[in-house]
């Protein structure tokens, strides 16, 4: 709410449109918006790039052993081929901010969109970029593994901080074992290493996460709880592999901030997920605000208030 709620300034920001992408800059953040995405393919700071990759609109995971069975839908929905399309992007300037906005569909081969909706960037001249995500599934198409942004973030980013469940993973179905609180912990320790990859590593019911190292910290606090996973594994490479053994990490450490997330239930040999548990809405949204610095050696991620 402080972020939401805080003063903005009157002073103009500088866009520039160039071939595919739009650029803005406040307080030293530079934004660069692909237009056939609505996506950023560009943060940086003080001439430090933050993303390794464009960030992409993720709907898929690493089927569990739970999934077995609904995976066979989500495939033939072809949710793990699905990308974001940017039909429309509109560029708003206003004192002490600019709005970028896209009319996105998630999009696969062969197939109909699986979801249609908004995307809305703000840049404002204190230097945060927020989201507001507004999507509505197709009718006919069925639950989602999940629902958020993948970012691809330096590999010496490896420190996170959380609040929110820990410190054991959390899903919506799977969280006893956890409890609200301020948690920190290295990459390579979020990684539940079971014996045939999977989807893990998820926390729940989160209000901020810090990813820093090498320099650079990204916060991000949401507007309602998320969740999040940071990994050195992609989605891809877990599901591509049989035993723990032969995982091979991405080079990058892979965020993910999801809106919402399926549960993990029992159906490798018990019922199917329960209805509260999947993702069926018809309509997902989510707001985030994401707050990019460097560091030195002495300096701290700064201080978020959700």
């Amino acid at each position: 709410a402080a972020l939401a709620n805080r003063p903005i300034g009157g002073t103009r920001l500088p866009v520039r449109r160039e071939g595919i992408r739009i650029e803005a800059e406040a307080a030293g953040l530079r934004c660069a918006i692909d237009t056939r995405t609505g996506l950023p393919v560009s943060l940086s700071t003080e001439n430090r790039e933050l993303l390794q990759r464009p960030v992409e609109l993720n709907i898929w995971r690493a089927p569990t052993d739970n999934d077995r069975h609904v995976r066979l839908e989500w495939e033939r929905a072809h949710y793990h081929q699905a990308v974001a399309r940017a039909y429309g992007v509109d560029v708003e300037e206003e004192p002490g901010r600019v709005t970028i906005s896209a009319d996105v569909g998630l999009v696969a081969p062969s197939i109909q969109p699986a979801l249609r909706g908004r995307l809305v960037w703000t840049l404002t001249d204190d230097g945060v970029l927020s989201l507001n995500l507004r999507l509505c599934r197709t009718l006919g198409f069925p639950s989602l593994p999940r629902l958020g942004l993948r970012l691809f973030l330096p590999e010496a980013m490896n420190q996170v901080d959380y609040y929110g469940l820990g410190p054991q993973e959390s899903y919506v179905d799977k969280r006893r074992a956890s409890h609200h609180g301020a948690f920190s912990a290295d990459v390579v320790d979020l990684h539940e290493d079971y014996i045939r990859p999977q989807e893990n590593g998820s926390h729940a019911d989160c209000n901020e996460v810090t990813v820093s190292g090498g320099g650079l910290s990204l916060a991000v606090v949401g507007q309602t709880p998320f969740s999040f996973n940071a990994s050195r594994y992609t989605q891809e490479e877990l599901a591509a592999r049989r035993r723990n053994t032969d995982l091979t990490p991405s080079g990058s450490t892979v965020l993910c901030l999801d809106a919402a997330m399926a549960g993990i239930g029992s159906n490798s040999c018990g019922p199917a997920l329960r209805p509260r548990y999947q993702v069926d809405s018809h309509e997902l949204g989510m707001e985030l605000h994401l707050l990019l610095n460097t560091l030195n050696h002495t300096s701290t991620p700064n201080e978020v208030k959700p």
